[in-house]
């Protein structure tokens, strides 16, 4: 999968914006739709694989709770599936597939995050590594939406997916880790990525960022981690989210935030499955906590991403050579948030190769 890592969108309205978009990256959407549909329907021990049928279905529920909690992401996703071809289910699917993967029963993990708020005066320094599976490696681009009034939200995310790892002309960033509980995979709730692309387009601070998160219903478990800039007011907090409601994860007393895929916070952490499936959560979590501990008030972000390089404790990870690739998990992208610039800055595949 191949295709143009960036993309800036010409158009205001939702549904045009999306059909725009669609148009533009038609080929790389129906990729990413692909890919998935082999993902979902794959054998896998524990678990079970979704029918052509079933993800038509689970694509319609997601459309309605997206058309219900956020009305613009539907029209834009409306437009979008008319641009690229494609059935709008298939869109809502790809906007779902941590929602289905949940309802599937498949673990895994993915993502390594770092907060360091840093001295007074200074923007917070936030990154983390994108981990996913290697056959979508080509699938990802960083996408820029203006709005009417002037905003404007730049998102690192997935062909035909609304949004992930973000900042908006507020101030406002998110980070992204996916996260699993006991009660995942029952019925269909908002989707996480739609929360987080809403989130990036309408929150002006961590605070009204928090409130938004509170009005949406989850199905599956993940934790986004907002964070402010200088302007807004500088903060930070891990929202983690699950089928029984959020709990919240604040810096340390010296300003750094680490967030790997298990949970922090409780009640949620009682019914964590992340650690006994994929116990390498741990070892990133105290990986990132050795090297940077103490250290949220004079981190660097040339230091932040020459850790998240690491290889001793699985932070750049690369897939195992002697299985098939398309479902290894590797780092994908190591992403930086320039609160000062309001951008992005990107690293594509393992950040030790420091790829462009």
């Amino acid at each position: 999968m191949s295709g143009p890592r960036t993309f800036t969108s010409s158009l205001l309205d939702p549904r045009k914006r999306g059909q725009e978009f669609g148009e533009a990256c038609r080929e790389r959407v129906a990729e990413t739709v692909d890919g998935y549909r082999r993902l979902f329907g794959r054998a896998e021990a524990g678990t079970r694989r979704a029918s052509a049928a079933e993800l038509t279905a689970l694509g319609s529920q997601a459309f309605d709770r997206i058309d219900a909690w956020a009305p613009a992401l539907a029209e834009e996703i409306r437009g979008l599936a008319e641009g690229a071809s494609l059935p709008v289910t298939d869109i809502a699917v790809l906007n779902a597939r941590t929602e289905i993967l949940a309802w599937l029963g498949r673990t895994g993990t993915e993502c390594s995050a770092v907060v360091a708020l840093g001295e007074p005066g200074a923007e917070p320094v936030a990154a983390q590594n994108w981990d996913w599976y290697a056959g979508l490696a080509g699938g990802w681009l960083v996408w820029e939406i203006p709005h009417p009034d002037g905003r404007r939200t730049v998102t690192l995310t997935e062909y035909g997916i609304v949004g992930k790892i973000g900042i908006n002309s507020g101030g406002v960033g998110c980070l992204l880790n996916i996260l699993h509980h006991e009660a995942d995979g029952v019925g269909m709730g908002v989707p996480v990525h739609v929360a987080a692309r809403r989130m990036l387009d309408e929150a002006a601070s961590v605070q009204e960022a928090l409130a938004l998160l509170d009005t949406a219903e989850m199905s599956a478990s993940s934790s986004l981690t907002v964070v402010g800039g200088r302007r807004p007011g500088k903060a930070a907090v891990a929202r983690e989210l699950w089928p029984g409601g959020a709990g919240d994860i604040p810096p340390d007393p010296d300003g750094l935030l680490l967030h790997t895929n298990h949970f922090l916070s409780a009640p949620a952490a009682e019914g964590d499955t992340g650690p006994a499936t994929s116990p390498n959560t741990l070892d990133r979590f105290e990986a990132m906590r050795g090297q940077l501990g103490g250290r949220g008030g004079d981190l660097r972000a040339a230091e932040v991403m020459g850790v998240l390089r690491d290889h001793d404790g699985g932070l750049c990870r690369h897939p195992d050579p002697a299985l098939p690739l398309e479902y290894e998990v590797q780092t994908l992208a190591s992403v930086l948030i320039d609160f000062a610039a309001g951008e992005l800055r990107v690293v594509a595949g393992p950040p030790c190769a420091g790829g462009r």
